[in-house]
């Protein structure tokens, strides 16, 4: 069920059937030598999500992508992007590995600790209010935004 609050900024229906988590994905060095089995999670699925991406969001994505052993830098950062999607995103149908509901995550920035890396990073992507396979579709000057940086950087696992 829709949220019923009037936003400024109408929110978008995105089809989640592109979520795809890998098994046994092997990573060296910071690049993908085996992408293990892929599956689509959250077929069927859909969010609801205001299509925006915040300038507070921006910073925590390039912390993110510029990570080195600063865990208290990536627990800010980590925490900003939970916080900037619970905002964003006001309503969705996901469950969970088991097929269970998660709980509704407008302002509820807790559900999104839970979820995988990959998960997470393709809530981020789908924050601008594209999916994955519309951003490959536009030039490339999208590569040098700071999701691109971060999804450069942080390989699925």
């Amino acid at each position: 069920m829709t949220n019923k609050k009037k936003f400024k900024i109408p929110p978008k229906r995105i089809d989640s059937s592109e979520c795809v988590v890998h098994v046994g994905q092997h990573i060296q060095n910071g690049k993908v030598i085996n992408e293990g089995e892929g599956y689509k999670v959250h077929e069927g699925e859909y969010i609801e999500i205001i299509p925006i991406i915040t300038m507070g969001e921006s910073i925590a994505l390039l912390n993110v992508a510029n990570l080195t052993d600063d865990s208290k830098n990536a627990d800010k950062s980590f925490e900003a992007i939970c916080v900037s999607l619970s905002n964003k995103i006001v309503d969705w149908n996901w469950t969970d590995m088991t097929g269970e509901l998660l709980d509704k995550p407008y302002k509820n920035p807790e559900v999104f600790k839970n979820l995988n890396t990959e998960e997470l990073m393709y809530l981020v992507t789908v924050s601008t209010g594209e999916t994955p396979s519309e951003q490959k579709n536009e030039s490339n000057d999208s590569l040098n935004t700071p999701l691109a940086e971060v999804q450069n950087n942080l390989p699925s696992r």
